[in-house]
């Protein structure tokens, strides 16, 4: 039993031994290392997101702020008038349901805008870049041509680009904080390359070419996958309709069930039931959807 516990104890000590020998040789290796706690990580990745679900919200345009907000009041108050006169759910709870849609609604809607702008926009990017540097001017006057030919908001970004960097603001905090509003793989490419450029040059056309081939390919790659998975997607959407329909016809066609499924508390538990199995089927198919692209 001793001989037990003077092993154990060794094991221990050997192990603490390792581990400061790690740190130390590690430390030596990366002297400027700074420590980012979990907790820091988390709080800026929240931040990021929000000012990124905040520029989805406000379609790119603070002037578009005041606008959405009423829109949005507009709404909720018509989604309280239908739940007082045909539902009848708990306000607290329609609100809480309303307030969570919404956040969903915006940043998935602004994504898959945002997106369907980028993959619009951005060969453009490239063609103007092109003819740009093969006219030979710099890489500076190609970014503003590129925010005064191209359309959107992601020309509108070239040319916040184009001003913070001709008042001659850090070229990776421009374009890192440009990336956090178009966090995509392609526009990581070109943003690295833009970097490298302006700070070390390099043969800015021959990579440019390269990229637009690669993202020519890519978006290639991208329609075919939607492509095979397009007849899936819409019988889970066909398939997800159902309960709502039936729901509408239910509350026409037979009205006293429609009064025990909403009022009564034994029919709450299968209204609960039905939307609570209906958002797991959505999610894993949706999780099998995300897996198959």
């Amino acid at each position: 039993m001793i001989l037990y516990y003077i092993i154990f104890c060794f094991g221990g000590l050997l192990l603490l031994y390792t581990f400061k020998r790690f740190s130390k040789t590690k430390r030596k290796i990366n002297p400027n290392e700074t420590k980012v706690s979990p907790l820091q990580t988390a709080w800026q990745k929240t931040k990021q997101q929000a000012a990124l679900w905040h520029y989805y919200f406000i379609d790119g345009k603070q002037q578009n702020l005041m606008r959405n907000v009423l829109i949005v009041c507009i709404v909720y108050f018509i989604t309280l008038i239908i739940n007082t006169q045909f539902i009848r759910f708990n306000s607290f709870m329609v609100t809480a349901i309303f307030a969570v849609l919404f956040v969903i609604t915006v940043w998935k809607w602004g994504r898959r805008r945002n997106r369907k702008d980028f993959e619009v926009s951005f060969p453009e990017v490239i063609q103007v870049l092109n003819s740009a540097t093969t006219a030979g001017a710099g890489l500076l006057q190609a970014l503003e041509r590129c925010g005064r030919d191209i359309k959107g908001r992601l020309g509108d970004e070239f040319k916040y680009i184009y001003r913070r960097l001709a008042i001659g603001e850090d070229v990776t905090t421009v374009l890192e904080d440009s990336y956090t509003r178009w966090p995509y793989k392609e526009f990581y490419y070109f943003i690295t390359i833009v970097r490298i450029n302006l700070e070390k040059g390099g043969q800015m056309k021959e990579v440019i070419n390269r990229l637009g081939r690669v993202i020519a390919d890519s978006r290639k790659m991208e329609q075919k996958k939607r492509a095979m998975t397009s007849e899936a997607r819409m019988s889970a959407m066909i398939v997800g309709a159902f309960p709502l329909f039936f729901f509408i016809f239910m509350k026409f066609q037979m009205p006293e069930n429609f009064d025990f499924v909403i009022s009564d508390p034994k029919g709450r538990l299968v209204l609960y039931y039905v939307l609570g199995s209906e958002l797991f089927g959505m999610g894993i198919i949706w999780w099998l959807m995300k897996k198959a692209t």
